[in-house]
């Protein structure tokens, strides 16, 4: 039948994609949680009415994308699990799509600019005395003189990471954490080829202290200025310099 009927054809739909399909539904729909099992492959099998090898490959590919979780053990205690690790696996698909999509860095600074100014100013509205009191620990533990450069980057995502939990916003904080991940090596690679480490590290720390203090004071404007200015100027002075 000609394109011009107005009909395409049908997909065939594997077995196993529509194994995966019902398990998103029911993840989709609230019937299952972080934590929640999963029927036995035996149970999923009898319910679905489809083959063990299929079962066993949808399995595999939403332990895959960090959806479900394999429980080791026998019994009762074995199986998989809804994962609350999702978020790892979003920022292992955004690393390669940032690759394969040929995303820029200019595109990178730009997306991470605007997530963190949203960040800021609802950290300021909302940010309470424990929300402080962890960030100002994080900015204490980050002194140059007392971490290396790879250390450093790890408080670093704490730092943001934690600003964004400070904002109230759960989906800020899961991009958030997704974003750091993906460009995690690139931002390793700057770091430790930063040569006068303690400088870089000194101006860093001073520019998170400021970011803290404008958000103690509520100041969500002057915050999200703050954390604009300092990441683009990282990226421009170390990011770009090394590229």
């Amino acid at each position: 039948m000609s394109a011009e009927s107005g009909w395409a054809p049908v997909r065939k739909v594997r077995t196993h994609e529509q194994v995966i399909a019902q398990i998103q539904e029911k993840i989709l729909g609230g019937e299952l949680t972080v934590g929640a099992k999963l029927p036995s492959e035996r149970e999923l099998v009898e319910a679905l009415g489809v083959s063990r090898s299929s079962v066993r490959e949808a399995l595999r590919a939403l332990e895959a994308m960090g959806i479900i979780e394999a429980q080791g053990g026998s019994g009762r205690d074995s199986g998989s699990v809804i994962s609350g690790r999702s978020t790892e696996a979003l920022g292992n698909l955004l690393r390669l799509h940032v690759v394969l999509a040929g995303i820029s860095l200019e595109e990178l600074v730009d997306i991470r600019v605007q997530l963190e100014r949203h960040a800021v100013s609802g950290a300021a509205e909302h940010r309470s005395e424990e929300d402080i009191e962890h960030l100002r620990s994080v900015v204490g533990s980050m002194r140059p003189e007392q971490v290396s450069s790879t250390e450093f980057n790890e408080l670093d995502t704490e730092f943001h990471v934690s600003i964004a939990r400070a904002s109230s916003n759960g989906l800020v904080v899961t991009l958030m954490q997704a974003l750091r991940d993906a460009v995690k090596a690139e931002m390793v690679r700057a770091f430790t080829a930063i040569e006068d480490w303690r400088a870089v590290g000194d101006k860093l720390v001073a520019e998170h202290g400021a970011i803290v203090d404008a958000i103690e004071a509520r100041h969500g404007k002057k915050g999200a200025d703050l954390v604009e200015r300092h990441i683009r100027t990282f990226y421009r002075d170390q990011l770009a310099a090394g590229s």
